[in-house]
């Protein structure tokens, strides 16, 4: 059965607990994304919840239901990271609240770029308290990328302001440069179950690449290689799966228990998991503190997150709202690749410091204030918008030793045909790192 007709773009909910998320989620959808009993009894989002949206033209689009109490935050973290557009929920009758503009600064921080708010709750408050909310919305967002987004007022409960909020979103949406199919497949995991007779199931949303029936993927960290059985995409089953689909992978030879959320489901041979990322950090310009050497910290990326310490490599400390160079030293590896994003928060208290971008899989301790470090940094950083670039940084960065294939192949996490086109592409560069 070929894909189903689908829009590749994902949607996130984000919001503070009890704004009405899941409930919007599940008037706009029919589906209730809490699927945990547990979630059911107490009516509190645990863990992150899917749907799909069919758009007026029959396509399908993603929309990823997050926990929006401070406990969950790793699971909002996990869930944020593959979105594609935002719906900011904000209840009518509580306004901005601390999870609003803690959920706002990791959209940010993750990369999310487009989005609107749901003022929810429209049916249980005055008319004065709806508009108290949105001035209360609109000062949040002044200056984000939400400033000057759609503001719908809804009532998941009468259907007020739906049809006006799904004409809005489905705007978005058609607006949104679809992913790119293009590069090494590679899929962190969001959820890990069995089915009877089909056997392991794993879910999430792929950052790169297609997938096929039949393939092999390798599991990582560990490195089990398995089979792909079968593929589903938003529910039914297809032959092949990509970027920006809701995707389900059911896998032979690995056992559920070598598997669970943060680990990577990719293309073998081109990715391996690794215990130190250098990284450029922009702090939060809410932060009460500047960030320091020696942070005891933790570091989320794709779906999974690890302790570790931050060592600022250019700078003694990194005041709110400034940026700098970092490594993260992680007590145990990532699978991570140059240009991903993440979210940085410190171990305790539990807050959010800031984010950014990862610029490389470190081969070696970085030593501070060190000038060719902070060079090749930050070359490696203006290379990343261009794959010949890259490709002409990573290998000068080798010197003289170079790079066989395989180096060469999981560094550009590329094919071999994507790495004949990015050598062609960079010879002038690299001809000025040998010169």
């Amino acid at each position: 059965m070929s894909s189903p007709s689908i829009r590749p773009v994902v949607v996130g909910t984000a919001g503070h607990i009890d704004h009405g998320k899941s409930t919007l989620v599940r008037a706009l959808t029919g589906i209730d994304p809490d699927r945990l009993k547990e979630e059911r009894e107490r009516g509190l989002t645990i863990d992150l919840g899917f749907a799909p949206l069919e758009l007026s033209d029959g396509r399908r689009i993603g929309l990823v239901d997050v926990p929006g109490h401070e406990r969950f935050i790793r699971n909002m973290v996990a869930g944020a990271t593959g979105v594609d557009l935002v719906v900011l929920v904000v209840a009518s009758d509580d306004g901005v609240m601390p999870q609003t503009r803690e959920h706002l600064s990791i959209l940010e921080l993750v990369g999310v770029r487009r989005g609107m708010v749901a003022l929810t709750k429209v049916d249980m408050v005055d008319p004065e308290l709806v508009d108290l909310a949105a001035e209360d919305v609109a000062e949040l967002t002044e200056g984000t990328f939400l400033e000057g987004a759609p503001v719908c007022r809804v009532s998941a409960h009468t259907g007020e302001g739906l049809d006006d909020l799904k004409a809005a979103l489905e705007t978005l949406v058609m607006e949104v440069e679809p992913r790119s199919a293009e590069g090494v497949f590679r899929m962190p995991i969001q959820r890990v179950f069995t089915l009877a007779g089909f056997g392991t199931v794993v879910t999430g949303i792929p950052s790169s690449g297609t997938l096929r029936v039949g393939e092999q993927v390798e599991v990582l960290p560990g490195g089990r290689v398995a089979k792909v059985r079968g593929l589903q995409a938003y529910g039914e089953t297809t032959d092949v799966v990509r970027a920006g689909h809701s995707s389900a992978l059911n896998l032979t030879d690995v056992d559920r228990g070598r598997l669970a959320r943060g680990a990577v489901v990719a293309s073998p041979g081109f990715f391996r998991p690794i215990a130190m990322v250098g990284a450029r950090l922009t702090a939060l310009p809410s932060l009460d503190r500047p960030v320091t050497n020696r942070m005891p910290v933790r570091l989320h990326t794709g779906t999974h997150d690890a302790r570790g310490e931050l060592v600022l490599l250019d700078r003694d400390t990194i005041r709110p709202g400034e940026e700098g160079l970092v490594q993260v030293r992680l007590e145990e590896p990532v699978v991570s690749a140059p240009g991903d994003r993440f979210v940085l928060r410190l171990l305790s208290p539990v807050v959010t410091l800031g984010g950014g971008v990862v610029l490389e899989e470190s081969r070696h301790r970085l030593k501070r204030f060190k000038g060719f470090v902070i060079e090749e940094l930050s070359r490696q950083e203006e290379s990343l918008e261009s794959p010949a670039e890259l490709c002409a940084s990573v290998l000068g960065r080798r010197g003289a030793e170079g790079a066989t294939v395989d180096e060469a192949l999981s560094n550009l996490t590329t094919t071999h045909a994507g790495l004949a086109k990015h050598l062609r592409d960079s010879q002038g560069k690299l001809r000025s790192f040998v010169n």
